[in-house]
């Protein structure tokens, strides 16, 4: 298994303007995973780190994070997080 590390969150759909609690530290939050789960960018990256054997999400055979929170897939120029 490869460390993911920082998760890559660049996508505007990780963004809500209304805020709720975090679902891993409770304080409020505009970030969003994937699933559209209410989290730091910071707090799933710890969830991450401390559930090392959970389910991986791979995108042409990269791993990019647990299926619960994971990077956003490389962008289609080669430019990784570009706007």
């Amino acid at each position: 298994m490869t460390a993911v590390g920082l998760l890559n969150w660049n996508s505007n759909q990780h963004y809500d303007p209304k805020a709720k609690p975090c679902t891993e530290c409770g304080t409020t939050t505009p970030l969003r995973s994937h699933a559209g789960e209410a989290v730091h960018k910071v707090c799933a990256e710890d969830w991450n780190d401390r559930n090392p054997n959970a389910a991986r999400y791979e995108h042409e055979g990269r791993d990019l994070g647990t299926k619960r929170f994971h990077s956003d897939p490389p962008r289609k120029n080669g430019k990784e997080g570009a706007h």
